[in-house]
């Protein structure tokens, strides 16, 4: 593959931080490069990553990355490449390049992902060294490398035997867990679809095991986890794959919390076969759904239409079940907002993002696919995204808007209910009529506007721009032109209309102002960093903190070391939910700095968690205290 140095180095700062990317400072080449390298070759789907020695990351006097550089280049590449060699269970092969960067080496590493059969590959270390390993197993994931537990291993050794998940046979599953009025169900669709199908010739055992949802073992048909999905009586889907449902919900309005009084207007849980489950959803979703109604050429009575075209939400609800990654103990959640349908499964997608919507299909979960393909439920030619695209282009809706989140191994589909640029959207775009918008950036500003947020995934999506693309749009819309606010940290950095921006229609106001705005944008720009720095004076409402918390905050120094600063931010998170800005702002820090040197260490150790755990960019994200976290303060007073 092609690629710089420089190249690469661009892209961490523009993103952050990178899931595909590790800085180090690298003085030498010690455990946590060798680590990195470990979780890179691991890491599924990822497609490696690279490293970059001689980068530093942010700290209390560096908002962004910046080149600290090496002194010996040919030393520590000959130690990486020594060390690759003798420190794993197999060689890691890596490509390594140099450059300069204001006037310092750096160097690049790239490596590559391994092929199944070859993971997981172990981290030994150093020859003799006492290495205190759980598995010594690494993986990528959200906050950097982690070494897998056993459990985790279980992805990496079905793939090694070729396995996957929906092959495997649960410990107590068994032939009566099968609903018998559900077979019955296949065979009458299946009939449909081609009456004189071979298998339906034959018994129930030896269809199923024609179709691989049974296993005969010790003269028994066991079903495996596809037959369960498929076949399975309610309860034994409980008993057996306990998470395994769907969550419909219906919100008041276009925010997730809008009323803690009332989170939500209603909500069903759905625990059923799928092959009874695509129907029921896809009932539920088109009776909730507003109508219209269309008067055909030559013909004098109307029909009432969803407004989402049937065959769209059918392709949406198979989709989302067919692809969904089974060994993640999270339900497939599907949200009705006043504006718009999202569709959030657990498993990103197999298929790169640019080409969702070509030809050809990468399956996650193929004897399902299979099956659901006989009965015509779903398509195996990668095609279906194309045809939702036309036909609600067709309706005068916008495309559906696709993120797919690998290292959090999830994939959400929006499909609004309106054009996203439609009269009223276009009334309240006036208000930036000076600013001179591109068509991506209006687009992002409205997509905003609908939707609570948006990140770099999802302006690509509506957009066809690429990373770096997405990420100069959204960088010059928050920091030159102030209509964006940036929240979140690395690949879970998100955008929020700014507070200036008015979310009405009525924006005469802010309209009579935005001359002033762009005017002042390079002021603004270059005093940025001064801003920053005085965040702490204009917004920390201290107040309201006891006389002891505010007294440590006050002596924490610019340097506070863990054992100052965790207390004081355990005891913050004890107050109630904390955001990341609101912890950096009471304690004067960086935000970023925050995140990597503090709030990810306080995560991993159990003593805070999210107050959102299943919407990690949660625009209302927030850090609360666990009962670990309790008891560690009681030993850890301020």
């Amino acid at each position: 593959m092609d690629w710089s140095v420089e190249e690469v180095y661009q892209e961490l700062l523009a993103l952050d931080e990178h899931p595909r990317i590790e800085a180090k400072r690298a003085t030498h080449i010690g455990d946590s490069i060798m680590q990195t390298v470990c979780a890179f070759a691991n890491e599924p789907g990822l497609g490696g990553g690279f490293l970059l020695l001689g980068i530093s990351e942010p700290d209390e006097t560096h908002d962004n990355y910046w080149v600290t550089g090496v002194t010996d280049t040919d030393k520590l590449l000959n130690e990486l490449q020594g060390n690759c060699r003798t420190q794993f269970d197999i060689a890691i092969p890596v490509q390594s390049q140099h450059t300069t960067i204001e006037g310092k080496l750096v160097i690049g590493v790239f490596v590559s992902e391994l092929d199944p059969a070859a993971k997981p590959c172990g981290f030994i270390g150093k020859h003799g060294s006492k290495n205190k390993r759980k598995t010594g197993v690494w993986r990528r994931g959200l906050n950097g490398d982690y070494e897998c537990s056993q459990q985790e291993l279980a992805p990496l050794l079905l793939a090694k035997s070729g396995i996957s998940f929906e092959q495997v046979i649960l410990p107590d599953a068994e032939w009566d867990d099968l609903d018998p009025s559900a077979i019955e169900l296949y065979r009458q669709l299946r009939s449909r679809v081609r009456p004189q199908a071979e298998e339906l010739q034959a018994g129930d055992e030896e269809m199923l095991r024609a179709l691989r949802l049974v296993e005969k073992r010790n003269d028994s048909y066991l079903p495996n986890v596809a037959g369960l999905l498929l076949l399975a009586k309610p309860l034994s889907l409980r008993r057996l794959l306990p998470v395994v449902r769907v969550d419909y919900v219906r919100i008041q309005g276009t925010q997730w919390v809008e009323d803690p009084s009332q989170r939500f207007a209603t909500t069903q849980d759905f625990r059923e076969p799928i092959i009874r489950l695509i129907t029921r959803l896809e009932a539920t979703i088109l009776d909730d759904m507003p109508r219209h109604f269309i008067l055909k050429e030559g013909e004098t009575q109307r029909a009432d239409q969803p407004l989402l075209p049937h065959k769209v939400v059918r392709e949406a609800v198979v989709n989302a079940l067919m692809h969904r990654d089974y060994q993640v103990n999270q339900p497939t959640l599907v949200v009705r907002y006043s504006n718009r349908l999202e569709i959030r499964n657990a498993g990103y997608s197999l298929k790169p993002e640019t080409m969702l919507g070509e030809m050809g299909s990468q399956l996650r979960n193929p004897i399902l696919a299979a099956v659901l393909y006989d009965l015509d439920f779903a398509e195996t030619k990668g095609t279906g995204i194309r045809t939702m695209r036309r036909l609600l282009t067709e309706a005068g809706l916008t495309v559906p808007v696709f993120t797919n989140h690998q290292l959090e191994n999830q994939f959400t589909a929006t499909y609004l209910l309106h054009q996203l640029m439609v009269a009223e959207q276009l009334e309240w775009l006036k208000q930036f009529s000076s600013l001179q918008l591109t068509d991506v950036e209006a687009k992002a500003l409205v997509l905003a506007k609908e939707t609570g947020a948006i990140d770099n995934a999802t302006l690509r999506s509506i957009s066809g721009l690429d990373t770096l693309g997405a990420s100069q749009v959204l960088r010059r819309l928050s920091h030159q032109l102030a209509l964006l606010d940036k929240a979140g940290a690395g690949p879970s950095t998100y955008y929020q209309l700014s507070s200036k921006v008015s979310a009405d229609t009525n924006t005469s106001e802010l309209e009579a102002n935005t001359s002033e705005l762009e005017a002042n944008t390079s002021e603004l720009e270059a005093n940025t960093s001064e801003l920053e720095a005085n965040t702490s004076e204009l917004e920390a409402n201290t107040s309201e903190l006891s006389e002891s918390l505010q007294n440590a905050i006050s002596h924490l120094g610019p340097k506070a070391r863990k054992n100052k600063l965790w207390p004081v931010i355990l005891e913050l998170c004890s107050l109630g939910p904390q955001s990341a800005e609101q912890l950096a702002t009471y304690l004067g820090k960086q935000v970023n700095w925050l995140k990597t040197s503090h709030l990810t260490p306080l995560r991993k150790e159990g003593l805070i968690n999210y107050l959102y755990p299943d919407v990690i960019k949660h625009p209302e994200q927030a850090y609360q205290i666990t009962p670990k976290g309790k008891e560690w303060l009681k030993d850890h007073p301020i």
